[in-house]
């Protein structure tokens, strides 16, 4: 009996969880286009004259709302709950202060320079309009090292339970893969599918694929590295014993294995120098009459003419009128915020789960690249702290800030993760991160310092990562929070197909801008 498209894709998302499955069904036209911006071509300046424009938060899609309004001569202000801008686009340094909505705290104590970026991290090539604003608004931009074949995978089952290089990993599963092949079609097991021709150029395909030898079998290959590396004159070199398929196949590193193949993990990446949030300061840089910080909203309210918005300041009670509002509080948030959207937009609300996205980084000196010649990349583990993200700035020098930790606490179905199953107690969180760690460069766990955890549940005005808008049960909220409802219109990456990135953020703003630009014209 053939595959059925659900039971296709049912499979591959077994084998290689929600990214491959979404990455499939985008690939198969399953999914939703995302949609270009409206606002390819600007606003001309005199678009807004004598209009005014309220925007709730100023996280990314309310700085570039923001941005782009006051160019086109609205008058613009924005009320921000916090005393920084940038909402999730957040970089915790030294004198940094994370705090959360039960009152634990944690203070940054760092070296000058480092930092972690607790939200966003990476800047994918494709998304070209927030590489564009990096350089329309002088964000100087370096390389994010996403993937490293020198990083580390560690399996219980493989190696016995030692790390090996990912390089290991990945060549010696397409030699078995490349030599399986070659077989199938030395034996005719694949004439119905394909010519003799096509055959023969396969097979020297997948004897370059997979470096098989001329008997078209896999044993070994330079790719996967060396135990005694290459020497000048007579110094001898031995490569890595091939790992065994079954192990392979047992150990599971589908996660690691094509972690780099998701259209916005691949090559090339970008990060800002100094850390993600000098995006949102060179917004504010831009907007310092517009944005008033430490304002959080009390209700939201539509008049006759416009909109009227309740927040507080200081602990006094305020109120901020204008013809129109973009809110960009997460979903989250506004389930307890008094306001005059339609009552299906209220229920839409609470129809899209939070992700519960955590990190753990520390301080340390950087055995990493002496040891490892890790220079950027992400370390795989089957362990309750999955991965190991290392620095891709300042290298070679002193410490850097390790990422042993990067993953949610319940999966989609609300059940908790491996992590999610660790508890409440910080210490313990703390002590699978190091353990992890350890596993992967024994002996290092020790020289971990100064950490800092991040749960996104619990940081005040998120409540939460990103609206999980990929779910099925979330298409009904999704389809109902994309529509504008006259004066008041939503924004943020939820509001997007490209959720959880900047992108989707700034192409929802743009969307929102777009809308009060038609508006004003009528």
């Amino acid at each position: 009996m053939g595959l059925t498209r659900r039971s296709f894709l049912n499979q591959v998302a077994q084998m290689g969880g929600y990214s491959a499955a979404f990455t499939t069904m985008d690939m198969l036209g399953l999914l939703p286009r995302a949609e270009a911006s409206p606002l390819a071509g600007g606003l001309a300046p005199d678009t807004g004259k004598g209009k005014s424009v309220v925007i709730l938060g100023a996280g990314i899609a309310g700085l570039v709302s923001a941005y782009e309004l006051k160019k086109a001569g609205y008058t613009v202000t924005v009320l921000e709950a916090r005393s920084r801008p940038g909402g999730r686009n957040w970089s915790i340094r030294k004198g940094t202060d994370v705090v959360f909505t039960d009152g634990t705290k944690q203070h940054c104590t760092w070296d000058e320079g480092h930092y972690l970026n607790a939200g966003p991290a990476r800047l994918p090539s494709i998304h070209k309009t927030m590489l564009g604003y990096c350089k329309e608004i002088g964000v100087p931009l370096e390389v994010e090292v996403n993937v490293s074949r020198s990083a580390l995978l560690q399996g219980n089952s493989l190696n016995g339970g030692k790390a090996v290089e990912q390089r290991q990993v990945i060549y010696d599963t397409r030699g078995y893969i490349a030599e399986l092949l070659s077989k199938a079609i030395h034996k005719h097991a694949l004439d119905s599918e394909i010519g003799i021709d096509d055959a023969r150029m396969l097979l020297d395909f997948l004897s370059g694929y997979g470096d098989l030898d001329k008997a078209s079998k896999y044993g070994g290959t330079q790719r996967a590295g060396f135990t005694v590396p290459r020497g000048a004159g007579d110094d001898p070199s031995k490569l890595h014993e091939r790992l065994s398929l079954h192990e392979l196949l047992v150990a599971n590193f589908q996660k690691a294995e094509f972690y780099e193949d998701q259209i916005d993990w691949q090559a090339t990446m970008f990060q800002p120098v100094g850390g993600m949030d000098r995006i949102p300061y060179a917004f504010a840089a831009l907007l310092t009459q517009e944005i008033h910080y430490d304002c959080p909203i009390t209700e939201i309210r539509k008049t006759a003419n416009g909109v009227r918005i309740g927040y507080t300041h200081g602990g006094t009670p305020q109120q901020a009128t204008a013809d129109f509002c973009i809110c960009t509080l997460p979903i989250s948030v506004m389930q307890s915020v008094p306001n005059d959207f339609s009552a299906a937009t209220q229920i839409a609300f609470k129809g899209m789960p939070m992700t519960s996205n955590y990190k753990i980084a520390w301080e340390s000196e950087r055995f990493w690249e002496r040891e490892n010649n890790i220079y950027g990349g992400i370390s795989f583990l089957n362990q309750a702290v999955d991965l190991v993200w290392y620095p891709s700035d300042r290298f070679f020098s002193q410490k850097g800030v390790l990422l042993s930790g990067f993953n949610v606490m319940g999966d989609e179905n609300g059940e908790p993760t491996e992590f999610g199953k660790l508890g409440d107690s910080l210490d313990t969180k703390l002590a699978a991160s190091r353990y992890s760690v350890e596993l992967l460069h024994p002996g290092h766990g020790r020289d971990l310092t100064k950490p800092i955890y991040v749960e996104w549940m619990k940081i005040p005005y998120s409540l939460g990562c990103y609206g999980n808008n990929h779910l099925a049960q979330s298409q009904p909220a999704y389809n109902q929070l994309i529509q504008p409802e006259g004066r008041l219109m939503l924004a943020g990456d939820y509001v997007s197909r490209l959720v959880g990135w900047q992108e989707g953020a700034a192409l929802s703003a743009h969307r929102a801008v777009a809308h009060i630009a038609s508006m004003t014209k009528g």
